[in-house]
């Protein structure tokens, strides 16, 4: 139903030298938009047949994933403070890990001590023509593909 998530898209992260992407794979299917949408309308009776349209169309548009929703929606249900969600309070919801180039990974060692390519390992994201380096936790957890070259 709908592309993938944006999720091999790399983006600097302004705080450090680093990539962040999101965790999130796959796609949106239309039973998982519909499910959640009954779940939301559950959730916040209150909210019209316009804001449920709105926010299909804004996940679709947002290139979310049936999980990244399930979890959005889980997120927004614990912690909605005022009676009624927003629509942003979902499509700012995402979860991403740490990604670094090499040059990144030359700094992060230094500042590790030497060790930086003991806990990180080279990675493959996408289609990218570059590995990238990932912390060995979350290339186990998130089950990424190791670089074909790795370091």
């Amino acid at each position: 139903m709908q592309k993938s998530s944006k999720s091999t898209k790399l983006q600097r992260s302004n705080e450090n030298d680093s990539f962040e992407i999101s965790i999130y794979r796959g796609k949106l299917t239309n039973e998982g938009l519909v499910n959640n949408a009954m779940k939301l309308k559950k959730a916040f009776p209150q909210l019209g047949a316009g804001f449920i349209d709105v926010f299909n169309d804004r996940i679709k548009a947002n290139g979310y994933t049936d999980e990244r929703l399930n979890d959005a929606l889980a997120h927004v249900i614990d912690n909605c403070i005022y009676p009624t969600p927003t629509i942003a309070q979902f499509i700012s919801y995402d979860r991403k890990m740490t990604l670094y180039n090499h040059s990144d990974m030359l700094k992060l060692n230094d500042t590790l001590n030497g060790k930086a390519f003991e806990s990180h390992k080279a990675v493959l994201i996408g289609e990218n023509t570059f590995p990238v380096w990932a912390h060995v936790n979350d290339i186990e957890k998130y089950k990424l593909r190791p670089w074909k070259n790795a370091d």
